[in-house]
């Protein structure tokens, strides 16, 4: 076995790893955590670090499998979250080759519009379905995506080694 389908190995391994233990945290310890009856999102924190800090393809393929992985931890989504994460993974790494730094000021820009975008997708069937009132929506929205900025720093710094070891492995090629 060559060195590169060595480190390939070890990269998804670990991204695997990753996936599953930020999963387990989301389902079984973060949403009995709640505040104001509002449970933290950080699965989309680590697809926004993959995306800005290794790229596309990465980034495209960890929100695929962290999207799965959410749609089966909530039970009124279908392939809300697979859609959405895998599009915010491509869509941020893509804007990380060509016009963000990685770094945390473009980290932190990327995960707060990121949690606005997941909390109003999904409260959109609330508004429009439902007929909620949008002041109470968007309470929640604002929520929701302050408790789950809290994770930032630790996700960033996470994604950022991991992304780190990726380019090392990759240029000692």
């Amino acid at each position: 076995m060559s060195d590169s389908t060595k480190n390939r190995i070890i990269r998804v391994a670990g991204h695997a790893a990753l996936l599953f233990v930020l999963y387990v945290l989301q389902t079984m310890i973060f949403s009995r955590l709640r505040l104001w009856d509002i449970a933290p999102l950080i699965l989309p924190l680590a697809v926004v670090g993959v995306g800005l800090f290794e790229g596309p393809s990465w980034g495209g393929g960890f929100g695929l499998a962290a999207g799965v992985f959410s749609d089966t931890a909530f039970a009124d989504t279908a392939v809300l979250f697979t859609l959405l994460l895998t599009a915010l993974g491509m869509g941020i790494g893509l804007l990380s080759t060509y016009l963000l730094s990685r770094g945390f000021p473009s980290y932190l820009l990327c995960s707060a519009l990121a949690l606005m975008a997941v909390a109003i997708i999904q409260l959109f069937p609330f508004l429009v379905f439902d007929r909620v009132n949008p002041l109470a929506l968007l309470r929640v929205a604002v929520l929701q995506t302050l408790y789950s900025m809290f994770f930032i720093l630790p996700l960033y710094y996470l994604t950022r080694f991991m992304g780190k070891r990726a380019r090392i492995a990759g240029s000692s090629q």
